[in-house]
Formats: structure tokens, sequence, C-alpha cells
């Protein structure tokens, strides 16, 4: 179980729900991404698209903890504040400001006897993004251990744009 839900806490897929209706205009980017000028437009955020994703453990006081690098895909409407992040049928929310700063609510995985609570911040720049999941582990709702999770993402595609 322990092994399932590091699996599926550190593969953390960042996805935005879109209700546009219509779908993406052919040869257009996604419907949920924002238009193809506001991806370009200098002074809107936008920061939607894949990122192979480096993964290390940095800190660690619990037992058999592991980490493996995976794929990062972020869909983000350009100029919105508002991330929501999806990983395993968990959904994350949180927020991202104009020089690419994000935090994430904190979201718990798990049953009651064993939960990974997991914080993610970080920052994103035009190239990619580095982040770092805190986690905390409680056992029977006892605070049992935590570890510390570094991420390295590379944009693939169009930069991201940061204004400032």
């Amino acid at each position: 179980m322990r092994r399932l839900l590091l699996a599926l806490g550190f593969s953390i897929i960042f996805a935005a729900c879109s209700s546009e209706e219509g779908g993406a205009p052919p040869g257009g980017p996604p419907a949920d991404s924002g238009s193809a000028a506001d991806a370009r437009d200098p002074t809107l955020l936008y920061v939607a698209g894949p990122y192979p994703t480096e993964v290390s453990l940095t800190q660690n006081n619990c037992q058999g903890i592991q980490v493996a690098s995976m794929q990062t895909t972020v869909t983000h409407t350009a100029g919105s504040p508002d991330l929501t992040l999806q990983h395993a049928g968990v959904t994350y929310t949180g927020t991202i400001e104009q020089n690419g700063a994000f935090v994430t609510v904190p979201r718990s995985v798990g049953s009651a006897a064993e939960t990974h609570r997991l914080s993610i911040s970080g920052r994103f720049s035009t190239n990619g993004f580095e982040a770092t999941v805190s986690v905390e582990v409680t056992r029977n709702a006892v605070p049992a251990c935590s570890y510390v999770v570094s991420w390295i993402g590379t944009k693939t595609g169009e930069p991201n744009v940061i204004p400032g």
C-alpha cells in the first residue's frame, strides 16, 4: 500500500478543468489553455504544457520511501492565478503568482492507517519549474515521520510566459 501511495504521490500531474464548449480550434491550442495570442502575450502568465520531471528525495526520516522521475502535465488558463492539480484521481488546488511562484493547498492521500499529507510549492520559469513536495506521514492519526522531494521539470513545447 505504501509503495502504491508513493507512486501516486510523486508522479503529480498538474491539470486544470475547462468548461468551454466546442473544444480546440483547428490547429490551435487546447480550449482550456487560453488562445494562441494569450500564450504569446508577454503580460499574461502562461505555464500550460508537459514537463519531463527529475525527482529526488532530499530529506527523509521515514522507512521505505522511494521516488521516481515522471512526466508532469500542467494545464493553466493564460493570466489566471488559479491552478488545479490532478494526479491519480486526486485533485489539488493552488495559486500561481505573476512571477511564477506557486503553492497548493495541503492534500492528504492514503487511509486512516497511514496518511501522507502533501504540500507543494515552487516556481515556474520560461523553460520549466522547480518545486518542493513536503510530506507529513501519520499512522493512525499519530505523526510518524516526514520527507521532502525535489522536482525539476523541463518544459516541452512553447516556453512559459512569466510577466514578472
